[in-house]
This record gives C-alpha cells, structure tokens and sequence, in this order.
C-alpha cells in the first residue's frame, strides 16, 4: 500500500486509532465481502469487535453469507448472552435468529439456505430461518462441526478428553447421530467435500505433544477407509500464522474445500519462518502455494462461483487488511483500508533482518527493528515471544514500533522452540527448556550487538509467558542486561504444574510430571537462579491468569527482593494470561506505562 505525507512517531494515543481486521467472508458469487474489525475504546475501556459490510456495521463476529448471498448470518455480542443475528442485504434490516438463555457461537449455513446451525451451551443446534424453536442436534461436547454438502445432515468433532480423546460424528437430519472416527488429539476446521464424499479436518493424533505439526485429515464416508494425513509430506503446521500482539492466531484456523475443473483442494494457511503463507492440497497430496513472501496472512475465505479468494494480509508496516486473488494466487487486489489514514501519517520502523548462525551451526531468523531517526548507536531492547511453539516475524508489532519511536532499538527472533521451521525445530527443547533455545537467544544477542547501530552495553531483555521464563533465565544466568521485564512468567515448574490450568502440558514439555523429573522441573525454574540475580527486573502480572498463575511472579518477587536487586512486582487485576492481546485499554495503557518507566530509569 502506497503511503505519502508528513510522518509523526507512533505514541501510545495510536493504539486507540489501529484496527484489526479478521474473519473476510465473501459471498458466493464474490460481490459481497463481509470482515470484522476490532479496536480499543477508551471511553468504555473495552475491546470492541463489528462486523462490517457495504457501510452497515453491527457489534458482533463469525460473518456468514447465506448459499445466494443475500442474508449475513453472525455472533450479535451487543448484550449477553450472545445470540445469533441476521441482516437481509437488500432490505439492510437486522434482526434476531435465536433467544436462547446460553450464548450461540459459530453459525454456519444449511446448503439450501434455509437453515442455520450453531453451537449453543457447548452442543450443537440448528433452527429454521423461517422461525421456530432451535432444535439441539447432539448430545456429545462440540469443537467443531460443518453441513454435508447435500444438506443431508451434520458431522461434528467433539473437543479432546482428560486423555486427548476426540471422536467424529455423523447425524442425519432425521435420525440417530453415528460415529465416524477416532483418534488421541485435537479436531478443528472441519469441512465436507463438495460432492459430500469426504471429511477433512486439521488436527493431530498424538496427544499430548506440543510444538508437532497439525496436519489436514481425509476419511471418505463411503466404506471401511481410515482416515489418511494429506499433507504428510510438509513439515510445517497447517492453520498456524505468525504471531503479533493482537488476538489473530488464536482463532480456530480457515479450511476450504473446492472442487475445481475436476479438482479437489483443500485450501489452509501454515507458518513458514517469519512468515505465514496460503496453500492448498489436492488429494494426490501434493501441496502448491498461493500467497507467500515476506508477509503474514492470518484469515481467509472463498468465493468458488467467482474464483476468488480474499486474505487479511499483514506485513512489518501494516496490521492487515483484505487482499483480493484468484485461486492460484494471481491478480492481487486491496478491498480494505481501516489502517492507511493513519498510518499515512506515522514515521515506522521497517524490520531489518539480522543475519545470524547458532553456535551448533543452524541458522537463526531474526530481525532489528531500528529507530527511524537516531543519532548515535541506540540501547537495545531484547523480546522474547511466548509459547514457546509459536513463530514472530512478518507483521506488525504494535510495541516495537512504539519502543522504536522511543529511540530504542528492538531484537526479535525465533530460537529453537519456535514454529515454523519444521518439527524438529520445534521440539529440540523438549525437557530441555534454557538449554538450545537458551544458547540461541544468546547468539540472536551477540549478532545484534556487531550491529553499527546499537550500543552494545546498554542492554534490556522482556518477554511474555515463555518469554518471561527465558527472560528470567537470561538475568539469572548472565549479566548482559542493564533492565529486565517479564510479563506473566513463569519462574517455578513445580508450583505451575501443581496450580497452573495446563499439567498435560508440562507433562509433555519436562517429559514427565514433577514426581519423575524432580530435578529437572527443579533445575529449569528459574527461581533457582534468583540468588544470582543482579539486573533490576519489573514482574508484570495478569491477577486472573490461570495458565502461569501470579504466585508464579510474587515467588520470584520475593526471591530477587532477599537479594537486595531492585525488583517491583506490578499486579493488573481484571485480567487474565492474554492481557495484551485482548486487555482493556485502561490495563494496556498501565502497563505501557510501567515499561517505559522500567526503561527509562535502567536502560
């Protein structure tokens, strides 16, 4: 997108003007588009979500065209619980579909268009457009679910057991639901193929690991078949994006299933080093890209009768808007601006990347993000992304570019952990957490340190989650650091498996429970290296966090404290482990605020 104009530094007053674009949806014939748009408002101290079509726009999210493209099913969220709405196109009037005492969610179209199914209280319903009373349609937990295409009946994925147990359903409309499948792992995006032969799905079937690739699913309906991988062959995670400080990603991913001049594709998005790329794959299991390049795409959909494709499209220097293409990926075409006014009118930071090798000799994707204007070699701040299993790189980073506004230079890569780079990338830290992944962040550091335009003495490290455990490795190991920041860390293995909502996973990343591994949930916390720690460190904490509790956080507080470092621990209440993905503005704003003076005071 082309920009022009007088620039101004980004502040933190900007977070109140960028809008995240999410869930394009096109209708079939490819005329009407459909998206969301979230942003913060500070007058109501919320995050806010519309969706937006053709100049109407409603509180709400999950747009969903009807077969002929005139009725715009979707979550009306405007009170609570939320209810499932429609808005005729032609008359431009809204009303409800459903007044159910539970909340609806993931409303989806009967191929005939006369009925809508959604899940409500957990199960799966469906009622008439017409009107009448929804009618539950199973009994069984849903995760997922999606029409036949011949509108004959529903087949749903119910969310994994305590033991990572999921089953695949079939109902006709009339009768008794059967089961089609099973398998040890998660089921999401479940789609029928076009001439209702088939299921597939993304998911794995090795629970409880972490950090492996999701795969798409094939089981045809007719026979005895077991479900086959089609994309066996690509060692990369189908449906996972690239990670920014916006929500997008952590919704359930796209799957679109077309059947095209006697083809089948399978249309999905997967991350591919700091970048999240379109792709489909046909039966024959071969995988062809769509979009790629040095950008990240985060949602998208399909119009078959149009032979279009739209895609939210973020790079280093917009948030993501929705880029128009053919099915192969040709004829690119912007459909949105929400972001370019005023980004027109802002000086950012182009991501610079950094070349950089481990000492094991694999190579290392990373990036500086370099004060636009700057007079003499900046202080470096360190980020650490969280996790660990995700991937950062190509999109907008609404806190770097502030640090950066600051005279700050930002370091940001993917150490082993990180997704995005294959399997084995992705799990050489198993029961090894501060050991590879732990060297490369030291490597990242030293390659940014040769860098002409950082002061390689004035050093500060901050992270999220995983990122606040390594942060806390890194001062408790080294004394690079002149200020350190970790936001909902973890400092204790033990405590987070014994008061933490997630012991399955630490069960798979320690490779065993606190009873068999002792010594190493003891030796890899952190807090066993807090008597050695000298770098002032600032403790950010979610109050309501349940995935790393703040006991995890007053631990270390207390720790550093009886060692005379300066240590402040700032609790945000209200709050929970996504804080500054999802927070209230008032929070986000604290927090900003207690960084910059942390920074400012010791960096």
């Amino acid at each position: 997108m082309v920009r022009s104009g007088e620039r101004h530094p980004l502040g933190i007053d900007d977070l109140f003007a960028l809008r995240w674009v999410d869930e394009p949806r096109l209708s079939r014939d490819g005329t009407q588009l459909a998206c969301t748009v979230t942003w913060l408002d500070r007058v109501r101290d919320s995050l806010c979500t519309e969706v937006v079509c053709d100049g109407w726009t409603q509180p709400g999210h999950s747009p969903c065209w009807s077969p002929d493209g005139n009725i715009l099913a979707f979550v009306a969220d405007d009170a609570a619980p939320a209810q499932i709405g429609c808005w005729d196109r032609r008359s431009r009037r809204t009303r409800p579909l459903t007044r159910l005492p539970h909340g609806c969610s993931q409303p989806a179209w009967s191929p005939d268009g006369q009925r809508l199914a959604f899940v409500a209280a957990g199960t799966l319903w469906q009622t008439a457009l017409a009107g009448g009373q929804p009618q539950a349609c199973s009994e069984q937990a849903v995760a997922t679910f999606c029409w036949l295409a011949d509108g004959s009946g529903l087949a749903w994925g119910t969310p994994p057991g305590p033991e990572g147990h999921t089953q695949i359903w079939l109902a006709p409309l009339h009768g008794q639901p059967a089961l089609l499948h099973s398998q040890q792992g998660p089921v999401s995006a479940l789609t029928c193929a076009p001439d209702t032969s088939a299921l597939a799905w993304i998911g794995h079937n090795r629970w409880p690991a972490q950090g492996i690739n999701l795969g798409i699913w094939h089981l045809p309906l007719a026979g005895r078949e077991e479900a086959t991988l089609l994309t066996a062959a690509l060692d990369r995670c189908v449906g996972l994006t690239t990670r920014a400080d916006d929500a997008r990603g952590l919704n359930p991913p796209d799957l679109v299933w077309l059947h095209l001049d006697g083809e089948d594709r399978l249309y999905f998005l997967y991350a591919e080093g700091g970048s999240s790329h379109l792709a489909w794959v046909g039966l024959d299991r071969q995988v062809r890209p769509v979009l790629t390049g040095a950008r990240s795409c985060l949602a998208f959909a399909a119009a078959p009768a149009a032979r279009l494709l739209v895609c939210v499209v973020a790079d280093a220097l917009q948030p993501g808007e929705v880029l128009a293409v053919d099915l192969d990926g040709g004829g690119e075409c912007w459909l949105t601006a929400h972001n370019l006014a005023w980004l027109d009118e802002r000086q950012l930071s182009p991501h610079e990347p950094l070349a950089c090798v481990a000492s094991d000799g694999v190579p290392l994707d990373a990036w500086l993000l370099l004060p636009a204007v700057h007079a003499s070699p900046s202080p470096l701040v360190l980020q650490i992304h969280g996790g660990p299993h995700y991937a950062i790189g190509h999109r907008f980073y609404f806190e770097f570019q502030r640090l950066a506004a600051q005279g700050y230079a930002v370091l940001f890569g993917n150490p082993r952990g990180s997704q995005g780079y294959g399997e084995h990338f992705a799990t050489q830290i198993r029961a090894d957490w501060g050991g590879r992944d732990y060297t490369d962040v030291l490597d990242l550091l030293a390659a940014a340190r040769q860098h002409p335009a950082v002061n390689p003495e004035r050093l500060a490290v901050t992270g999220v989650s995983y990122g606040g455990y390594m942060t806390q490795t890194l001062i408790g190991r080294t004394q690079h650091f002149r200020a350190a920041i970790s936001e909902n860390g973890v400092s204790n293995f033990e405590s987070n498996y014994r008061d933490g909502s997630h012991p399955t996973f630490w069960e798979w990343e320690m490779g065993g429970t606190p009873t068999t591994q002792p010594e190493r949930y003891r030796a890899r916390s952190p807090l066993q290296l807090a008597p050695h720690i000298r770098t002032p460190l600032l403790l950010i904490h979610a109050e309501q966090d349940t995935g790393c509790p703040i006991g995890q956080s007053e631990e270390m507080a207390a720790a550093v404290q009886a060692t005379g470092t300066p240590v402040q621990l700032l609790r945000v209440p209200e709050e929970g482990h996504l804080m500054n993905l999802v927070g209230r503005p008032s929070r986000r704003l604290e927090r900003a605020a207690a960084v910059d003076r942390w920074l400012k005071q010791w960096l």
